[in-house]
């Protein structure tokens, strides 16, 4: 990606961005957060890419997003975005032909995978691998500090209409419009937000001595450490997922919901907490935003208190109502992880880093997507839009968490379990098993498979 034209504009950072370069610069960072720090995909188009179509394609996604021409360059002491007014070579082509399934694959991973340094250069890339008889690959990459998993829908969805000549309406949200009007509490209501953290977070529950500490080890309080990813699935079966959703049901609850409240259950039982501390990873709060490219993964920082073996569905219940307060005072300071919230909690001794929920946001526009049913396609499972046939493409790796345990439940439309990920420093994969183990009794899921990766 080149720039061409005038100079770029220069704005303020968001939150999220500053927490990055500030992490990126910290004296702990390892390559891994400096560089690998990305979201990609890959689909093999078997009816081809005619590339001055796909040219003129992404031509105009990166006019409609400015999110994707952003650079970040520190001037004057301070980390500044630098968006171009326009950009050109946006799409680099490599030859795919002649190479084995096994070999086409590893080069598909590698080109989706490769290091993306944060500073000074293009953080957004569209490769056309192409792949002879197969077809033409399609790779998207962008860096994780200009976009989410939301942003990368959007990205998809806005890529193939302008590829099928589908028109788009309205503008979209940009990064100067987001950082005045979306990424904090909107002036109305910022004196009640800001009160409702401060009592959730008023006495945090201690560092326990549970993970990293255990072994005799400084807790991770920035992701910049060294880490060792991994994560286990764990496939249930259908009839106890049904049994699960119908009991939360009818306790005016969510089986999402549920899942968590066990998740956070099991923690206090295997480790003898009274109370646990934990982030959730909550998606879009705004359907206003939902044309933003951008990154908004709000991290409030909540407390759960167990109620003991006894008491699960007393204190799934709680964790529910809680829950729903919370999303309800969101967007917030408190919300980022670079805030004087943030910190505050980490001189009363807390550590609200260690364990981490991941959402699927309710109100994603996945559900009214145009390619809605391809987005729920399983990898190498093919799909026809208009004049292409698509396949997803694996090309996931095992990255760093931003907790040193988090889970994920997955949207409900293809849940079949759930997926612990970890540090393979801070624990154990038996201390994982037997966590998995206890949230499965506490929920009343029925374990099928438990896989290791």
């Amino acid at each position: 990606m080149t720039d061409t034209g005038p100079e770029p504009a220069v704005f303020p950072v968001t939150k999220w961005q500053q927490y990055l370069l500030d992490e990126a610069e910290h004296p702990d960072a390892t390559d891994d957060f400096r560089e690998r720090n990305l979201l990609s995909n890959a689909f093999l188009v078997s009816s081809g890419i005619d590339l001055r179509r796909a040219r003129r394609a992404v031509q105009k996604l990166f006019n409609r997003h400015d999110s994707l021409r952003i650079r970040f360059a520190r001037i004057k002491g301070k980390w500044r975005a630098l968006i171009a007014p326009s950009v050109a070579e946006m799409i680099h082509v490599v030859d795919l032909d002649g190479l084995d399934d096994a070999a086409f694959l590893a080069r598909v991973s590698d080109l989706a995978n490769a290091a993306m340094p944060l500073v000074d250069t293009p953080l957004a890339q569209i490769i056309i691998g192409r792949s002879g008889s197969r077809g033409d690959v399609l790779i998207t990459r962008v860096h994780h500090a200009i976009t989410d998993g939301h942003g990368m829908l959007l990205l998809i969805e806005d890529l193939i209409k302008f590829l099928m000549g589908i028109p788009i309406f309205g503008r979209a949200i940009s990064h100067a419009d987001y950082i005045a009007h979306h990424q904090s509490p909107p002036p109305s209501r910022a004196a009640e937000i800001d009160a409702f953290w401060k009592n959730m977070h008023r006495d945090p529950p201690k560092a326990p001595n549970v993970g990293r500490r255990a072994k005799g080890l400084e807790p991770l309080l920035h992701a910049a450490g060294r880490v060792k990813p991994q994560k286990m699935r764990c496939t249930v079966t259908a009839e106890s997922l049904q049994r699960l959703e119908e009991r939360a049901t009818s306790g005016n609850n969510t089986a999402t919901r549920m899942l968590f409240a066990g998740y956070l259950e099991a923690l206090c039982q295997c480790y003898d907490l009274d109370r646990v501390i934990f982030s959730a990873n909550v998606g879009r709060t705004d359907p206003a935003i939902y044309t933003y490219m951008g990154l908004h993964t709000l991290t409030p920082i909540m407390i759960y208190r167990s109620q003991g073996a006894q008491g699960f569905s007393d204190a799934a219940q709680a964790f529910g109502d809680m829950f729903v307060q919370a999303m309800d005072h969101l967007p917030a300071d408190a919300a980022w992880r670079h805030s004087e919230a943030f910190y505050a909690l980490i001189k009363a001794g807390a550590y609200p880093t260690q364990f981490s929920l991941r959402q699927p946001d309710p109100k994603s526009p996945l559900a009214h997507s145009t390619f809605r049913e391809g987005f729920y396609k399983n990898f190498d499972e093919e799909q026809r839009i208009g004049p292409f046939k698509f396949t997803p493409l694996d090309v996931s790796v095992k990255r760093r968490n931003f907790a040193d345990m988090a889970l994920d439940v997955g949207p409900p439309k293809r849940r079949t379990g759930f997926e612990i990920y970890f540090d393979a420093i801070s624990f154990t994969q038996a201390e994982v098993r037997t966590l998995g183990d206890k949230m499965c009794h506490l929920t009343g899921l029925e374990q099928e498979e438990v896989v290791f990766a």
